[in-house]
């Protein structure tokens, strides 16, 4: 049975052609929402701010989900000063799609709006900009700029997710969080600067950005999550802000260009794999509060000469760290007195060569 109140809802929306674009109309607010043609929109498309049917103004306030999807002929857009929102997937696919100019009401952008739209080569996003949902521009592999909004909250996962010509970004004050695989694959990018404020990297978040050389990270940051900046071979310095008490799984692995690495002194745990593959790391410092290294954290580091660890007490290892060649070769310096302790400690015992720290 039809809801009478569903059906008084829908009685007053209908469907009307203005220019060759469709709006659903809602006869009650006087509003106007762009919704998918029964022929492919194509060419450049401009909405308006407001359109007029049977002599009565319609504020255009939203383009609906999946409204322009697959519109393979579609060059460019220009919305209106009123549209509001932009659906999931409105725009996804549109592999012709170069230009897109959001007007200034704009706040929020849904999921995968702009997915796919391979041609797309520059966003800016007006202030007003809260939300940009998940993949909203993932595989945009031609994007070379992107400005978000001095307001936006979060990175979503993979929001750039396969953007290979990604250069630059800016980034705004207000980002709390940067989501999992955000930026994976953003082979091009070679700077990134988070503001103050930003307290989470998720996983994966800069995996395989090959070409990022620097990587400047607030000291609000609380947590660096798992393999956060795997693959990043072009990464030569990395310092761990003062906040993140731990280096999780694999956040530095096959980093095969990484030199130097600061770990401040609260650093608690190595995490498995965290420098796996760091082929051209020769020497590392693991602070005085660390009490547990993961297995594999140092293995395939085939440059590795010197490990200091500032431990009084030899921190406890999960599995081997390294590999044996590593145990062989590797001068391993230990707090004064200490080398008799870490001669007996389970892993740590491994190593052939060990001295006292000076």
């Amino acid at each position: 049975m039809i809801n009478p109140f569903c059906l008084d809802y829908f009685l007053l929306l209908m469907i009307t052609i203005v220019d060759n674009i469709a709006y659903l109309l809602d006869e009650s607010k006087k509003n106007a929402t762009l919704t998918k043609s029964l022929v492919p929109y194509s060419g450049d498309i401009v909405v308006p701010a407001t359109i007029v049917n049977g002599g009565v103004e319609y504020v255009v306030n939203d383009i609906l989900d999946e409204a322009f999807a697959g519109c393979t002929g579609l060059t460019s857009v220009v919305l209106g000063d009123n549209v509001e929102s932009i659906g999931i997937g409105a725009f996804e696919e549109c592999c012709a799609l170069e230009n897109v100019v959001l007007g200034n009401a704009m706040h929020l952008i849904g999921m995968r709006a702009f997915k796919g739209c391979t041609a797309l080569k520059e966003v800016v996003l007006p202030a007003g900009v809260i939300v940009v949902g998940r993949e909203a521009f993932a595989g945009c592999r031609s994007l070379v700029n992107v400005y978000l909004s001095d307001n936006l909250i979060n990175i979503e996962p993979s929001l750039f997710d396969g953007c290979s010509s990604l250069e630059k970004v800016s980034v705004g004050g207000m980002v709390e969080s940067v989501g999992e695989y955000a930026f994976c694959g953003c082979s091009s990018l070679v700077e990134i600067m988070l503001p103050e404020g930003v307290l989470s990297l998720e996983g994966w978040a800069f995996r395989d950005c090959a070409a990022l050389v620097n990587v400047s990270l607030p000291s609000s940051l609380a947590s660096i999550k798992k393999g956060a900046f795997w693959g990043c071979s072009s990464l030569k310095t990395f310092t761990l802000p003062s906040g993140v008490n731990m280096l999780d799984q694999g956040v530095l692995a096959n980093c095969t260009a990484l030199e130097s690495v600061d770990l401040h002194n609260g650093v608690l745990s190595i995490g498995y794999g965290a420098f796996y593959n760091c082929s051209a790391i020769e020497c590392v410092t693991l602070p005085s509060a660390v009490v547990n290294v993961g297995d594999q954290a140092f293995r395939s580091c085939r440059a590795l000469k010197e490990i200091r660890v500032l431990c009084e007490a030899a921190p406890m290892c999960s599995g081997d760290i390294a590999d044996a060649d590593v145990y062989a070769r590797a001068l391993l310096r230990v707090p004064q007195g200490k080398v008799g302790e870490y001669g007996f400690a389970p892993v740590w015992e491994r190593f052939g060569n060990v001295e006292e720290i000076a």
